[in-house]
């Protein structure tokens, strides 16, 4: 005969809920620091490797777009483009800075 663990339905009743009942259940594990080019691994390795060969002004404008890009992403619960990525590196190699607006921009009146 099947015999649970006295612990295994509390856990299995509390995902059911949604609601943490003990302080042991409430613990999460931090997520690693990860740098921007292992993200953009993540995201198309071809880019990647795209990004890895820029340097000087190009690589910091292709960062800023790439990091702008990301954060409208996770606000947007949406998956990263790659399309998007490598649109960006290209514009960085030409010296373009283009991104959408935001609403914390210095710039806006």
């Amino acid at each position: 005969m099947f015999r649970a663990h006295p612990n295994f339905i509390d856990i299995f009743r509390t995902s059911m809920v949604g609601k943490f009942e003990t302080e042991e259940n409430k613990r999460v594990a931090a997520a690693r620091p990860m740098t921007l080019q292992d993200r953009v691994l993540q995201i198309d390795h071809i880019q990647a490797r795209r990004f890895s060969k820029l340097s000087g002004d190009a690589v910091d404008i292709a960062a800023e777009g790439i990091i702008r890009h990301l954060r409208a992403c996770a606000r947007m619960d949406v998956n990263p483009d790659a399309s998007a990525v490598r649109e960006i590196i290209d514009d960085a190699l030409n010296g373009r800075r283009v991104f959408a607006e935001t609403s914390n921009d210095l710039l806006a009146a």
